[in-house]
């Protein structure tokens, strides 16, 4: 798989992670195989580029696995101007409220690293970024959700 693919689907798989409810490496093979079908039936005639189209797939393929499972369609009010379930909108602002706690108990490069790894660059790219060593990386990565952890 060509590397800024394996980003785009490790950026879309990131926006369903919630801490350790969903498995991320699952969704990314989920990811995977929906970009396999989006090579398949993409046509540049559509006037859309390959990872738009790619990234509607992808998201629409993880959507669809975690409705199936149960997972994305607790009951709850819905809110009448966005459609959304309220019960998820708050579950989706207490999860931001917890993370921007914990990144306040981090360092500032424990934050740029975080923020690189949240926007889907890989180790190797925060590694030649920021120098250091991937062990370093992943230390910080596991420290900042164990710090969110504490925060539930």
């Amino acid at each position: 798989m060509d590397f800024n693919y394996d980003r785009l689907v490790r950026m879309v798989v990131r926006r369903f992670v919630n801490f350790d409810i969903y498995d991320e490496d699952d969704l990314f093979q989920e990811g995977c195989i929906a970009l396999l079908k989006a090579e398949k039936t993409y046509s540049e005639n559509k006037g859309v580029k390959f990872e738009t189209y790619a990234s509607t797939i992808i998201r629409n393929r993880i959507t669809d696995i975690l409705r199936r499972n149960g997972e994305n369609t607790a009951g709850g009010e819905i809110d009448n101007e966005t459609g959304k379930r309220l019960e998820h909108e708050v579950d989706f602002i207490e999860k931001k409220e917890m993370l921007d706690r914990a990144l306040q108990k981090c360092t500032d490069i424990e934050r740029a690293i975080w923020n690189a790894y949240f926007s889907g660059y890989t180790y190797d790219e925060i590694e030649k970024i920021f120098t250091a060593n991937k062990k370093k990386i992943d230390n910080t990565i596991q420290k900042i959700k164990k710090l969110v952890n504490i925060y539930i």
